[in-house]
């Protein structure tokens, strides 16, 4: 089936304003399409007005309604929404005070009448304690009796419980969480995953039970590369400690029923518009008006949400993107998926306009455009930026933004010390903010 026989498909069915279509994975699923073909359809019909996309909740007939904002915003809810973009970023930190009500009054410009009482309120959720007239600490749930003070770190594994897969952000997390660990007294249990038995391995590939860890004070878990999340959750459910999920997939597939769930803590980093408007804020402060989004990767939700970000920042948007493929994983299961690679970024990048800045999918893609261009198969832009800021960025000197795993640690251990303590709204999804390092 063609794209225009998915659009006319939709016309036909009668759906009424408002109404809810079904997932691109689900049309695809009992049609036998490829999911490509149906999100190019949906894909079309947006750009048409015919339907309209909601961030994480999916596609619905009809334009999107439109509704009054008070753009007034009373100053104790500037204080905590600017709080709260501190704490995601990791300037505001659980390890020790925070800065004096001077110091927070200067940095977020207000009174410091305003910010204590902002600090109060905080105090008074239960967030904030106070020692002595006016500093400030996060409250830590965490007994002094607790016998145990062992957390889980459970990753993805081979059937003998290595982990000799796991790829640079993963390592990095790894380490992260360990150094977070050993400031709050805690060690840590590694354990691995095997998503194709649902089994947790320890480190001489022996299967262990969750059973056999009551007493931990927690579990911190990577869903990197991990697919079956019901299967995953179902062994999690066993528990009762609290537990922190660095989540690496579209934020509509957290199952439902664990989004209201106290000990659950979902924490994003590359999902979501946030990165996009990070990298779009980054470019306007620097005079930047009109870009290049460069992605071979553009079946994937990650890579729509990172353009959708930099058209939010107010950026004008020339979309050089091919939509066969979701991510390196893909390329790696062709044959000769090097040249495929290089074949792609090579027409995506010969189509751009004059812009004034390429900004590309990941670190991968920005190094494979340089290479091209050393060989003079393309020409060099003004300026290039990124994501991952990987050790390949560094190596090639890209500007590329940064996602925040020391805040993921920090945010990810305060959870199962302190459950429920956050500034986080109830049922917000913890997205990490994160920066643009220029080399």
């Amino acid at each position: 089936m063609k794209v225009e026989d998915f659009c006319k498909w939709l016309e036909s069915a009668g759906f009424k304003d408002g109404d809810r279509l079904p997932s691109v994975r689900d049309v695809a699923s009992s049609s036998g399409a490829s999911t490509c073909t149906v999100f190019r359809a949906y894909k079309k019909m947006v750009e048409e007005g015919k339907i309209y996309a909601e961030h994480g909740n999916g596609h619905f007939w009809g334009r999107k309604p439109e509704f009054a904002v008070d753009v007034h915003e009373r100053e104790s809810d500037r204080l905590e929404r600017l709080l709260l973009e501190a704490w995601k970023s990791g300037r505001i930190s659980t390890n020790g005070p925070l800065p004096s009500i001077k110091e927070l009054s200067s940095t977020f410009e207000t009174l410091a009448s305003q910010m204590q009482r902002a600090l109060e309120a905080l105090r008074g959720k239960g967030v904030l304690k106070r020692r002595g007239k006016g500093r400030y600490y996060f409250v830590s749930a965490q007994p002094s009796s607790m016998k145990s003070k062992e957390i889980l770190l459970i990753m993805r594994c081979n059937p003998s419980g290595d982990f000799n897969c796991l790829g640079e952000r993963e390592l990095l997390f790894v380490q992260k969480v360990y150094a977070e660990a050993h400031r709050n007294n805690l060690k840590v249990k590694l354990l691995g995953y095997f998503e194709k038995t649902g089994a947790f391995l320890d480190a001489n590939g022996n299967r262990v039970e969750m059973e056999n860890f009551r007493e931990c004070f927690g579990a911190i878990v990577s869903t990197m590369l991990v697919f079956n999340m019901n299967r995953l959750f179902s062994e999690l459910a066993r528990t009762r400690f609290p537990v922190a999920v660095w989540w690496e997939h579209s934020l509509s597939m957290i199952p439902r029923t664990l989004k209201s769930e106290k000990r659950y803590a979902f924490f994003n980093l590359a999902f979501g518009d946030f990165p996009g408007r990070a990298v779009g804020r980054f470019l306007k402060e620097r005079s930047v008006s009109r870009v290049a989004y460069i992605s071979p990767y553009h079946s994937s939700s990650w890579s729509i949400d990172r353009l959708h970000g930099l058209k939010k920042a107010g950026l004008q948007v020339y979309e050089a993107t091919d939509a066969t493929h979701a991510s390196p994983f893909d390329f790696m299961r062709e044959s000769r998926s090097k040249s495929r690679f290089r074949s792609i970024l090579l027409t995506l990048a010969k189509t751009i306009p004059p812009v004034d800045a390429w900004v590309v999918a990941n670190d991968y893609v920005g190094a494979e455009l340089l290479s091209l261009i050393k060989q003079g198969k393309l020409k060099k832009p003004p300026y290039m930026v990124s994501f991952d800021n990987s050790t390949d960025s560094y190596r090639i000197r890209l500007d590329s933004f940064e996602f925040n795993f020391e805040a993921l640690a920090a945010q990810s251990v305060y959870h199962l010390i302190s459950p429920g303590i956050t500034l986080y709204k109830a049922n917000d999804f913890r997205e990490l903010s994160g920066r643009v390092v220029e080399k």
